[in-house]
């Protein structure tokens, strides 16, 4: 398999002397352009992926994310290894009838095998990006697997960590809503509070509470800290454990079937 050299890309079209100096320009800074181009056969760079795709508030939701990321770039890597395999046998077919046809229609089969080359080489490159991708998942799946003391998690876990997210998302939602909203939470987040089990005034409370927290350093002349809103989450998540059962009770339900668990 080979690339095709921008010299044959664009054949016979452009005859000038203009024009061959910068194919020739091209085709000598291309063989590291190429090289430098591998770098970026991905969807999107690693600080996208652990910063804005994997962005969850809790450890076993971004888990979760991570899984279903690696599930998403595998089935891609499934997919182009069928779109490949297709191509070899097409490759093939048409070199066998290389041999029954000549003139034109040969030239014709010769073109069209080059060009499932160029494809199963462009295919390729975007199979090493995926790959790299999943291996980055992975290093980050087990650094938070470090992080919480596991070797690994069950549906169970999973579960069980729900309301912990559900309660720290709309919180920190309803903050950010709340920025830029005069302080006032949203009707979405006021929803969502109240699909928890959480009485949306009373999150009005906190978050107008932890507003004023924020602005009292403003005032100080300092600079309220990412890491204190984190904190804060994980204080609302603490404080308001158990909401989601208790407004499940009043509907006649319960939050978790353990039957239906995977074991």
């Amino acid at each position: 398999m080979k690339d095709v050299s921008i010299k044959n890309a664009v054949s016979n079209l452009f005859m000038s002397s203009s024009y061959q100096e910068m194919i020739q320009l091209i085709e000598k800074a291309y063989p590291a352009i190429k090289r430098d181009t591998e770098n970026f056969y991905k969807t999107q760079s690693q600080f996208m992926d652990n910063m804005l795709t994997v962005s969850a508030p809790t450890e076993l939701r971004n888990l979760r994310q991570i899984l279903a990321e690696i599930n998403k770039v595998k089935m891609a890597l499934q997919e182009s290894y069928f779109e490949i395999k297709k191509k070899e046998i097409k490759i093939r077919q048409k070199r066998e009838l290389l041999t029954t046809v000549e003139n034109l229609d040969a030239d014709l089969l010769l073109v069209e095998i080059e060009e499932l080359e160029c494809q199963i080489e462009n295919t390729q490159d975007y199979q090493k990006g995926a790959i790299r991708k999943i291996t980055a998942y992975i290093t980050q799946y087990n650094n938070i697997l470090v992080s919480i003391g596991k070797e690994d998690v069950s549906e169970a876990d999973f579960e069980a960590d729900e309301e912990r997210y559900h309660i720290m998302k709309m919180f920190e939602q309803a903050l950010c809503a709340a920025r830029s909203h005069g302080g006032v939470i949203d009707e979405g987040n006021q929803i969502y509070a109240h699909q928890i089990g959480i009485n949306g005034t009373v999150a009005q409370k906190e978050i107008s509470e932890y507003l004023s927290v924020e602005q009292a350093l403003m005032n100080q002349n300092q600079m309220p800290a990412h890491e204190m809103t984190i904190k804060w989450l994980k204080v609302m998540a603490q404080k308001y454990a158990g909401c989601a059962q208790k407004y499940a009770n009043i509907k006649g339900m319960t939050v978790i079937d353990d039957k239906a668990l995977n074991k």
